[in-house]
C-alpha cells in the first residue's frame, strides 16, 4: 500500500491530543454534547452500580479515535497495488455503414459502444486503453495507451459512426504494433463482420438476425416518340424473405403516381418497372412502404438531368476539315473556320466581319496564337513553338523512321476514365509528333514511349486545355472509329456541366466543374453539414460521406445556380451478415498483466459513517433512556 497525499496522515496527531483531553477531562467542566455524552453516561452507570463503568466510558474515545484515524488516511488517500491483476486493452469498433443497423431500439454501433464501456467499467483500476476507429476508408486511434477511465468513456460515447465501407487492414496492422509492444495485450474487435479465424483477438459480433430489405439502384428513361416515363427499380431481401411495397412519388407529391407490391426472395435481386404518362418532372422518389432495420437504403432519388448546351467554336487552321466536322458532329452546334493569317487580321481588327472573341471554345491547329484565349477552352494541336501559359515547353520535332502505334492510357481515376468513354482502343499510328515538356498538371490521354501525345488540364484562366503533339494528317486517328468518340469526350471535357450527374453512391466523388465568375461554392450535406469549397480551381471533389440529399448552390456572376443529388446507400454494408476470412495478430500471447490498483476511498467513508452513527445512536439512546 501507498499513499497519494501521505501528507494528510499529519492528521493522526489528532490521536494524542485526544488521549490527552481524555485524562486531564476532570479538570474542566464538562459540557455534554454527542461525543463526549457516553463520559458522562458512563459516571451514571458507576452511580446506579452498573457493570463495566470503565469500558463504557472508552466507548466514545475510541470512537473518535478511530474517526481521526480514518479522516488522516482519507486525506492521505491509500492506494493498495495488486501485482500482474490489471491488463491492457486495444478495442477496435467498426463504424462501417452497416453497424447503423438497428439491434432492437439500438443500432449496432450504439450497442458496440456499450460493450466496451462495459469492460472498462469492470477492468481494475491500472491497466491501460487504446480504442481504434475504423470509418470510410480510414483509421483512427481515438486515445492510446490511457489510464483514465472516466476520459476513455467520455471519447468513446462522443463517436459516432459512418456510411460506407469500413476495410480493417491499417486496423490490424495498428492492433500488431500494440501487441509486439506488449504480448499481455487484449485486443478486442468490436464488429457486425463474421471472422472465421481471430487469433490473439477477441470478437464481439453483433449480428442479431436482422431483417432489411433493400433498394438497389433506379434509372428512368423517356419515350422519344410517346414521352412516356419508364423507371427501373432493383430491390432485394437479406436475412428472409419479404413481402413489400414499393411506392412512386413525382417531385415531392404526398399520393404516389404509382404502388407495387413485390415478394422477394433472400439474396435475389428483382427488378421492378413502372411506365407512367409524364411529360415533365423534377425528380422521381422511389420509397419502400415497410419498416425494417436499415432505413438508409429504403429511398432512392432520381432527378430529372438536363444538360445545358454547348458552345460554339472558331477553328484557326488551314485545313480544318476534320476538327469542324468532329465538333458539329458530336456538339451540335457551329464552328467557325479561319486561317491563321485570317485570325491575326481580326486580332489587329483590320477585318470586322466575324470576331475573334467570344467562343466556347479555340481550336488551334499547327498554329501558334500570339497568346491564350481568356474567354473559352483552349486546344492546341501540333505546335511547334512555346507559347506563355500553355503548361508546356516545346523540346522539338521528332519524325520517326517509320509509324508505330501510340498508347491509350489504362489509367482508373475517373477523369481518365470519363476522357476514354466508349473507346475501343484501337491501333492509331503516327509517324511525326513534337515532344513536349509539361511543367503544369495534365492527365495523359495517348502517349508513346512515355511521352504525352494527347493530354488535358487548365489554362490559368480556368478554362479546360486540350493538347496533340501531333497533326491528324501526320496519323490515321481521324479515319479510326475511336476518333468520334474521343471528340465526344473531349468537347464534353472543354464545355463541362457543373455537375457530371446527380445520382452516387456513398463512397464516390461528386465533382464540381467550377464555371467562370464563380465566386463561391456551398454544399450541404443530408445531415445538415454545410462546406464552402474553393471557386479558383477548374475541379472541386467532395467524397460522398452521407446518404440522401445533397444541395450544391455556386454563386456565379452575383446569381445561384442550386443543385440536388442523391446519394444511395452502399451495397455491401446494405447486407445484415458478412463473412470475413481472418483477423488474426499473430505471435504468442503473454499472461503477464500490469499492477492494478484500489484507490476507491468508499470503505474509508463507509466505516467513518458508521462510526458517527454509533456515536450519535449511542447517545439519542441514552437520552432517551433517562427520561
Amino acid at each position: 500500500m501507498s499513499f497519494l497525499y501521505p501528507m494528510g496522515l499529519i492528521g493522526l496527531v489528532g490521536i494524542p491530543i485526544l488521549i490527552l483531553i481524555y485524562i486531564i477531562k476532570n479538570k474542566y467542566t464538562e459540557q455534554i454534547v454527542s461525543s463526549t455524552y457516553i463520559w458522562n453516561y458512563s459516571e451514571k452507570f458507576l452511580k446506579r452500580r452498573k457493570k463495566l463503568p470503565k469500558i463504557a466510558g472508552l466507548i466514545s474515545l475510541i470512537l473518535q479515535l478511530l474517526a481521526v484515524t480514518l479522516i488522516s488516511f482519507m486525506i492521505a488517500h491509500p492506494v493498495f497495488t495488486f501485482p500482474n491483476a490489471a491488463d491492457e486493452y486495444c478495442f477496435i469498433i467498426d463504424g462501417s455503414g452497416s453497424m447503423q443497423i438497428k439491434n432492437g431500439e439500438k443500432t449496432r454501433f450504439e450497442v458496440g459502444k456499450e460493450k466496451i464501456a462495459a469492460i472498462i467499467d469492470d477492468s481494475m483500476n491500472g491497466g491501460l486503453y487504446t480504442l481504434i476507429y475504423v470509418g470510410d476508408d480510414m483509421t483512427s486511434v481515438v486515445y492510446e495507451r490511457e489510464d483514465d477511465k472516466e476520459k476513455a468513456l467520455l471519447k468513446l460515447s462522443e463517436l459516432t459512426s459512418d456510411f460506407g465501407d469500413a476495410p480493417m487492414k491499417d486496423a490490424l496492422s495498428l492492433a500488431q504494433e500494440y501487441f509486439y509492444e506488449n504480448r499481455a495485450l487484449r485486443t478486442v474487435l468490436v464488429t457486425d463482420k463474421g471472422y472465421e479465424t481471430h487469433n490473439n483477438v477477441e470478437v464481439i459480433n453483433l449480428v442479431a438476425g436482422e431483417r432489411n430489405v433493400s433498394l438497389l439502384g433506379a434509372e428512368y428513361s423517356t419515350d422519344e416518340q410517346t414521352g412516356a416515363l419508364n423507371v427501373i427499380v432493383t430491390a432485394t431481401a437479406y436475412t428472409k424473405n419479404a413481402d413489400v411495397n414499393i411506392a412512386f412519388y413525382l417531385d415531392g407529391e404526398d399520393a404516389p403516381f404509382e404502388t407495387v407490391p413485390v415478394s422477394l426472395a433472400v439474396e435475389e435481386p428483382k427488378i421492378i418497372s413502372v411506365n407512367a404518362e409524364i411529360e415533365s418532372f423534377r425528380y422521381i422518389t422511389v420509397r419502400l412502404l415497410e419498416d425494417d432495420a436499415l432505413t438508409y437504403d429504403n429511398e432512392l432519388v432520381l432527378y430529372n438531368e438536363e444538360r445545358t448546351g454547348f458552345g460554339n467554336a472558331l477553328i484557326v487552321s488551314e485545313t480544318p476539315f476534320f476538327f469542324k466536322t468532329a465538333f458539329e458532329t458530336v456538339s451540335g452546334e457551329s464552328a467557325v473556320a479561319v486561317t491563321p493569317e485570317r485570325y491575326e487580321k481580326l486580332l489587329l481588327g483590320e477585318i470586322t466581319d466575324i470576331s475573334a472573341y467570344g467562343y466556347g471554345l479555340y481550336i488551334f491547329d499547327s498554329y501558334t496564337p500570339p497568346a491564350m484565349p481568356k474567354d473559352g477552352a483552349v486546344w492546341l494541336v501540333n505546335q511547334s513553338a512555346g507559347m506563355p501559359d500553355s503548361g508546356f515547353s516545346v523540346q522539338g520535332e521528332v519524325t520517326m523512321k517509320k509509324s508505330d502505334t501510340i498508347d491509350l492510357t489504362d489509367s482508373t481515376s475517373s477523369l481518365a476514365m470519363r476522357l476514354t468513354k466508349d473507346m475501343r482502343g484501337d491501333s492509331v499510328h503516327i509517324y511525326k509528333y513534337v515532344k513536349y515538356g509539361l511543367y503544369s498538371d495534365f492527365t495523359t490521354v495517348y502517349s508513346y514511349n512515355k511521352q504525352p501525345l494527347v493530354f488535358v488540364g487548365n489554362t490559368p484562366y480556368g478554362n479546360r486545355e486540350v493538347v496533340f503533339a501531333f497533326s491528324l494528317h501526320d496519323s490515321n486517328f481521324a479515319l479510326m472509329s475511336d476518333f468520334i468518340p474521343l471528340m465526344r469526350n473531349l468537347v464534353e471535357y472543354s464545355f463541362p456541366s457543373d455537375i457530371e450527374k446527380t445520382n452516387y453512391t456513398v463512397g464516390e466523388k461528386l465533382e464540381v466543374n467550377v464555371p467562370l465568375g464563380c465566386t463561391e461554392i456551398k454544399i450541404e450535406s443530408p445531415m445538415g453539414g454545410v462546406e464552402y469549397y474553393a471557386s479558383s480551381v477548374a475541379v472541386n471533389e467532395l467524397v460522398i460521406r452521407e446518404p440522401g440529399i445533397y444541395t450544391l448552390t455556386l454563386t456565379v456572376g452575383g446569381s445561384e445556380r442550386a443543385y440536388n443529388v442523391y446519394a444511395g446507400y452502399c451495397e455491401s454494408e446494405a447486407r445484415p451478415s458478412v463473412s470475413e476470412r481472418s483477423f488474426d495478430i499473430v505471435g504468442d500471447s503473454s499472461d503477464e498483466g500490469r499492477d492494478g490498483i484500489y484507490d476507491d476511498l468508499i470503505i474509508f467513508a463507509i466505516v467513518l459513517a458508521v462510526i458517527m452513527i454509533l456515536d450519535w445512536g449511542i447517545y439519542c439512546y441514552d437520552k432517551y433512556q433517562l427520561r
